[in-house]
């Protein structure tokens, strides 16, 4: 069965990464769908998961995404996490009305998309704590919102560490994954803009907390890292401080700190230099 299972993860996987061998391509089921966001799901039959980048900025759920899907599966659990940092964020200060949007997307935009291969692979289901979550967050009761945060943060690690099993090295599938969860803070950012103003406070909350949790990424490999290129690891981060500056706080500010072009550009620098790695 250990063997089984690889052979599904990896057969789904475009190429291996620079320097590797192929280890496979999307099977005719999986490269005839044109809306993952995931490892390889079957398309959404309706719901929020079906939007277009047009609903609420959400284009990553219908550009395909990167063609690993290893890396995308990497790249939806980060997003999860991401959701849930800047809901915490917003607790904090007492917002609650705010906060639970960023409680339920993670159901509502991410979860369906990876349920096929939860299943699969014998992830531990982890819908219901979600659920469990957003219900604590929409009753505002602190104690049992942290309670159940603990608990998916349990079940996200555990499904990541089934997923690390068909990455080497881990480490580039990491900051890889973390460049994708940049592209998506981007999407979100320029989302939440009309005419140079911030109109849509969720989607510019979104692309912060997608923001802290791709930094959170990179300093996680932060010690692996340096060994191999400590330059590029500093300029990396040199490149998030700058970054961060764009969200100066969970709600949005009067104008933009900086345009989404600025943020583009900070952006591919950071890619740029993650191909050391």
């Amino acid at each position: 069965m250990a063997k089984l299972t690889r052979k599904l993860w990896v057969g789904i996987g475009a190429a291996t990464l620079a320097g590797a061998s192929a280890v496979g391509n999307l099977s005719a089921q999986d490269t005839s769908h044109k809306h993952q966001a995931s490892p390889p799901p079957p398309p959404a039959q309706g719901g929020p998961a079906t939007k277009t980048p047009g609903e609420g900025g959400e284009a990553y759920l219908t550009d395909g995404g990167p063609r690993d899907t290893r890396i995308r599966f990497y790249r939806d659990l980060e997003l999860m996490r991401g959701h849930l940092l800047v809901g915490g964020q917003l607790i904090e200060l007492g917002l609650w009305d705010e906060a639970l949007p960023h409680f339920l997307h993670p159901t509502e935009e991410l979860y369906g998309l990876m349920e096929k291969y939860i299943k699969l692979h014998r992830i531990q289901p982890f819908n219901r704590d979600l659920q469990a979550l957003a219900q604590a967050v929409k009753a505002k009761r602190k104690g049992a919102t942290e309670q159940a945060l603990k608990v998916v943060d349990r079940r996200l690690d555990g499904a990541l560490n089934v997923a690390k099993r068909f990455m080497t090295p881990v480490r580039t599938f990491t900051v890889r994954s973390a460049v994708e969860v940049l592209k998506v803070a981007q999407s979100e950012y320029a989302a939440s803009m009309e005419d140079g103003r911030f109109v849509k406070p969720v989607e510019y909350q979104d692309s912060r907390g997608f923001m802290w949790q791709a930094e959170r990424m990179f300093e996680a490999s932060a010690a692996e890292l340096a060994g191999i290129d400590k330059a590029a690891l500093d300029r990396i981060r040199a490149t998030f401080a700058k970054l961060k500056t764009a969200w100066p706080a969970p709600m949005p500010p009067d104008k933009p700190v900086l345009d989404v072009g600025e943020i583009s550009g900070l952006i591919s620098d950071i890619e740029l230099h993650i191909l050391r790695y």
